[in-house]
């Protein structure tokens, strides 16, 4: 419990460290982001759950707890900046699971709790934690997602991206792109919205990586501290 502590304030450090030298509009961001700006909640969304466990990894990794590990720690990182968040889903279950229903009648009832926790929340960004599979092996990097329901979304997916690629150097070159419209969430909200694919499950060294606490803090890094950036120069 105690290393679990020190990791979160050692990255708490480093994130503020990225934040010194970003700058928004001529004025640091801790200058932008202030006590003045309307209050927004993070919801954090931890993908899959439960009877869903998501994509498997080659070696047999579920993307659900991985997901969950991902959002309580950008949840806990988050916390220590003062940005208030809450979380679709707090352990390794479902939402709104009935036992005895079908797969598809829990999984409609799962996405229509999220998208319900979404909107009972006042001024929301929605952020939603995921893993990426592909059938060849070679892909690798985390990809940032956004809803095209409001304007906010692609600056904040947009600077999560760019401080994905900056914080964890492995080549990783892809750019933060618009949802399709497939995506249920992605359809339906009209707050901010966006998903971030930490990874690929079909790369057998990404998933290793994937699986460890200390890369699991460094992507809650890299995401906290570009949704910080990106609130500096957005309005509330």
């Amino acid at each position: 419990m105690k290393k679990g502590r020190f990791a979160l304030c050692a990255a708490a450090c480093l994130c503020a460290l990225c934040l010194a030298y970003a700058v928004r509009g001529g004025r640091p961001v801790w200058q932008v982001f202030s006590a003045q700006d309307t209050p927004v909640t993070l919801v954090l969304d931890a993908g899959h759950g439960g009877f869903d466990g998501g994509a498997v990894g080659a070696n047999g990794t579920t993307e659900q707890h991985i997901n969950l590990c991902i959002a309580r720690r950008v949840r806990d990182l988050a916390g220590l900046f003062g940005v208030p968040a809450v979380m679709t889903r707090e352990d390794e279950e479902a939402l709104d699971y009935v036992p005895g229903r079908s797969v598809r009648e829990n999984k409609r009832a799962d996405i229509q709790a999220r998208e319900a926790a979404c909107r009972a929340v006042r001024n929301p960004v929605f952020l939603s934690i995921h893993l990426n599979k592909f059938e060849q092996a070679r892909y690798y990097g985390a990809q940032v997602f956004y809803s095209g329901n409001n304007a906010q979304s692609r600056p904040i997916a947009e600077a999560i991206q760019a401080a994905l690629i900056a914080g964890i150097p492995n080549g990783n070159d892809r750019k933060a792109k618009q949802a399709a419209d497939t995506i249920y969430l992605m359809k339906r909200l009209d707050c901010p919205a966006l998903v971030v694919e930490c990874g690929f499950l079909s790369n057998p060294a990404e998933e290793a990586r994937l699986k460890q606490s200390d890369y699991q803090t460094q992507l809650s890094v890299c995401i906290v501290s570009g949704y910080l950036r990106a609130r500096g120069g957005l309005t509330g």
